[in-house]
């Protein structure tokens, strides 16, 4: 199995690579281009098609995946429906509506096919967990696969983020899957860990060329599918995994709504209060803001893979550190406002009691 990992690491890389710069020839030509404007952090024309040259890794790698093992073409011909979206959108400009639309057929081709949610472990405990009634399941199901799609689209501001973010979670999901036997989800996984490997090699700063949305809602669609594929054994911690190795566009997610919400925005109303906007805004460089949130997916991927085989006392303090990392990052950078600070605050407020105590101390003695 071995050999086959590696065939199927080097085909989809190979692959991205090859088909990159005509991709970029190609979004030239049908004016598939990303130009500047207020929100965005590039100040050049820069073809945006690149999510085609993805696909291309990841599906040529699937073909040799089809030769070895038994795998659903299912996930082959949602995919293309996803990237088919994109690419309309690239192009055009289509409504958010109407992207959703072609995300709700591609998820609905995923769950006639019979994948879902069946399990849903619960944390804390030896073992224990719920069975999901399938008209239960097939709701979370479809909610999660739109939402994770979604997230990575979110998190694609800057060069090379949402490509580097979503191959470390490939790579994670990749270790762990490896680890408990899931050949499918783990050849999957290398196919999207390859092609995005290579992708990037065009689209790091300063980028060639972006994924657009061809890319970033292949990405997380796939992602998304691998996690309801790999994870729905009682014996996975289903759903809290998957979440911690997708922390960073998850997280960036719902602080979006959140901080959308308490300041009377839509919550499709676009802003630059986005993780990678904050860490520039805060004087990161393009390419140390990118750097920095590779770091925090690495830490929160290395941690899943962790979780995966640990006990419960191990379980319980490394979620407690990695909820500490999250707010913080979200209270030091002002992710919902500059005025929620609570743990700073407390921070501050115990720092100045210990001084008092310290100079009330040193007052007496003297």
């Amino acid at each position: 199995m071995l050999l086959h990992y590696f065939v199927t690491l080097v085909i989809s890389f190979a692959l991205s690579i090859i088909l990159t710069p005509f991709v970029i020839k190609l979004s030239y030509k049908i004016g598939a281009v990303d130009k500047p404007d207020k929100r965005k952090v590039h100040t050049r024309i820069v073809p945006r098609l690149g999510g085609l040259a993805i696909y291309g890794g990841i599906a040529g790698a699937l073909v040799y995946v089809f030769n070895i093992i038994d795998l659903s073409f299912s996930i082959l011909l949602a995919s293309t429906i996803i990237v088919l979206t994109g690419i309309i959108d690239d192009r055009y400009n289509i409504k958010p509506w109407q992207k959703l639309f072609g995300q709700m057929i591609a998820t609905l081709i995923i769950l006639i096919d019979g994948f879902s949610i069946n399990y849903i472990t619960i944390p804390f405990t030896d073992g224990y967990y719920l069975e999901i009634n399938s008209w239960i399941a097939l709701p979370i199901t479809f909610i999660w696969i739109i939402g994770i799609t979604n997230a990575i689209n979110l998190i694609d501001g800057l060069d090379g983020l949402a490509a580097g973010v979503s191959a470390i979670a490939a790579f994670s999901i990749f270790a762990i899957a490896a680890s408990m036997g899931n050949i499918p989800v783990a050849l999957i996984a290398l196919a999207i860990l390859g092609s995005t490997s290579g992708f990037l090699f065009f689209n790091f700063n300063p980028a060639k060329i972006f994924m657009g949305d061809t890319g970033s809602l292949l990405l997380g669609f796939l992602l998304a599918v691998l996690s309801v594929m790999g994870f729905k054994q009682v014996t996975f911690v289903t759903l809290i995994i998957p979440i911690i190795i997708l922390a960073v566009p998850i997280t960036d997610t719902l602080i979006a709504i959140v901080r959308r919400k308490v300041n009377k925005m839509g919550i499709m109303d676009a802003d630059k209060n986005h993780l990678h906007h904050r860490l520039l805004d805060s004087g990161f460089s393009h390419k140390q803001a990118v750097l920095f949130i590779y770091f925090i997916a690495g830490v929160f991927g290395t941690a899943a893979v962790f979780l995966n085989n640990a006990n419960l006392l191990s379980s319980m303090i490394v979620y407690g550190l990695l909820l500490l990392i999250i707010e913080l990052l979200i209270e030091k950078l002002a992710l919902i406002s500059k005025k929620y600070r609570p743990l700073i605050t407390l921070y501050d407020r115990v720092k100045v009691v210990i001084i008092d105590n310290n100079d009330n101390k040193y007052n007496r003695k003297g």
